[in-house]
C-alpha cells in the first residue's frame, strides 16, 4: 500500500491531541471525535481508491498483454493461411503441369505409333524411299514422306504443330525438334518450308511457315538451306518440308 501523506497524518495527530485535551469536556470531546472519525474515514476512502486504482492498472496491463498476444497470434495465423494458400496453388499448378505433360506424351506416342504403323504397312521395298538414305527414311516416324522427282516431300497436319493461339504447341515443338535432328544428317541442298492456304486469313499460312522455319533454324538446321515457298497446291490443313536433292552422300 502507498504511504499515508504527511498532511493526513498531521491532521489525525492534531485530532488525537484535541481529543486528549478536551476529554474533560464531553461536548468538545464528541466534536473532536467526530473530526477524527471524519479524517479517518477520508483516509480509509483514499486507501480504497488507491487500491482500486492499483487493481485497475493491473487489469489494464493484463489487457494490453492479451492484446499484444492476440495481435501476434493474428499475424501468425495470417502467415499460416498465406503459406497454406501458396502450397495449395503450387500443388494445383504442379498437378496441372504433370497432367498436361502426360497428355502431350500420350499424344506424341500415339502419333508416332500410327505413323510407324503406316510406314511398316507400306514396306520399304514397295516405296520409292527405299532408294533414300536412312536419315530420310527416319522421317516417316514423324511425318508422311514421299520421294518425287523434285525431292523428298515431308508432309504433316498443321494441327499437329500449332495450337489454337496460332503458336507452336508443345507437341509441335517436340516434333520439329526431332525432325531437325534428322534433317541435319541429310545432304539436301535446300529445304523449302510450305504451308497450305489457311481459312483463317491470307497471311496465316505465311506466318505459320515462318514460325516453322525459325523453329528448324533454332534447332540447328543450317540457315543457308532453309527457304520459304508458297503452299499453293498442298492439301488443305497441311504443312510440308520439301528436301531438294536429298540423296546419299557420294
Amino acid at each position: 500500500a502507498p504511504p499515508i501523506p504527511a498532511a493526513t497524518l498531521s491532521g489525525l495527530h492534531s485530532s488525537l491531541q484535541m481529543m486528549t485535551r478536551d476529554q474533560v469536556d464531553p461536548a468538545l470531546f464528541r466534536v473532536d471525535q467526530a473530526i477524527f472519525n471524519a479524517r479517518l474515514a477520508g483516509l480509509r476512502e483514499m486507501r480504497e481508491q488507491a487500491a482500486k486504482q492499483d487493481q485497475l492498472n493491473s487489469l489494464q496491463r493484463q489487457v494490453q498483454s492479451l492484446t499484444r498476444q492476440q495481435q501476434s497470434l493474428q499475424t501468425e495465423y495470417g502467415k499460416l493461411r498465406e503459406q497454406l494458400a501458396n502450397n495449395t496453388m503450387s500443388g494445383a499448378r504442379t498437378q496441372h503441369l504433370q497432367a498436361e505433360i502426360q497428355q502431350q506424351k500420350q499424344m506424341l506416342q500415339s502419333e508416332e505409333q500410327r505413323l510407324a504403323g503406316i510406314a511398316k504397312q507400306q514396306g520399304a521395298s514397295a516405296s520409292p524411299l527405299a532408294a533414300q538414305p536412312g536419315s530420310v527414311k527416319a522421317l516417316t516416324v514423324y511425318a508422311q514422306v514421299r520421294a518425287a522427282s523434285d525431292g523428298v516431300h515431308v508432309t504433316m497436319p498443321v494441327d499437329s504443330l500449332f495450337g489454337s493461339d496460332n503458336q507452336l504447341s508443345a507437341s509441335g515443338k517436340q516434333r520439329l525438334q526431332a525432325i531437325s535432328g534428322i534433317l541435319k544428317q541429310t545432304t539436301a541442298s535446300e529445304i523449302l518450308v510450305r504451308v497450305a492456304p489457311q481459312p483463317l486469313g491470307a497471311n496465316v499460312a505465311t506466318q505459320r511457315a515462318e514460325t516453322i522455319l525459325r523453329a528448324l533454324r533454332r534447332d540447328g538446321v543450317p540457315d543457308q538451306v532453309l527457304a520459304l515457298a508458297t503452299g499453293v497446291g498442298l492439301s488443305a490443313g497441311s504443312a510440308e518440308l520439301l528436301l531438294v536433292n536429298a540423296s546419299p552422300a557420294p
